[in-house]
């Protein structure tokens, strides 16, 4: 169970996972030392799963994002599949979903070229029937960072 210090090291993180332990300290009035078993614990315990830097995708070329649904023959091969669509690399997010399609999609392209490139190839999986693509206008907000109250 995470008391409320253990709270409070995770929001900083997610604010920036670069915070050095002695800096969370001082902010906590506690050490150093106990800043990183409490990290590492958390760590051990699966709550925080890695670190990584987000990247800005329009400097890299990637302007185009979209919301792909994709329906399948079957239902039961739907983790297979998953699996098989987390090999493209312009995918950055799969999920299994009830309602409209079987699994949604979150991609990064250059454009509507390269999307219908990533579609045609999506397609082009056994178990895919078809897809739905909404692509995204613009963005208000995105983020990974959980609350925690």
């Amino acid at each position: 169970m995470l008391d409320q210090k253990d709270k409070v090291i995770l929001k900083i993180l997610q604010n920036n996972a670069r915070t050095s332990n002695a800096e969370i300290a001082r902010h906590m009035g506690m050490t150093a030392s106990a800043i990183y078993e409490r990290v590492k614990k958390l760590e051990k315990a699966g709550v925080v799963k890695n670190y990584e830097a987000r990247l800005e995708p329009a400097v890299l070329g990637l302007n185009l994002l979209a919301i792909v649904l994709i329906s399948l023959y079957d239902l039961t091969k739907m983790r297979d599949t998953g699996k098989v669509l987390a090999g493209f690399d312009k995918i950055q997010e799969i999920h299994y979903i009830a309602g409209k399609g079987s699994i949604m999609a979150k991609v990064r392209t250059s454009g509507t070229e390269d999307l219908e490139k990533l579609l045609d190839s999506i397609n082009l999986i056994d178990n895919v029937k078809n897809t739905e693509s909404t692509i995204v206008l613009k963005t208000e907000k995105e983020t990974s960072s959980l609350y925690v109250d």
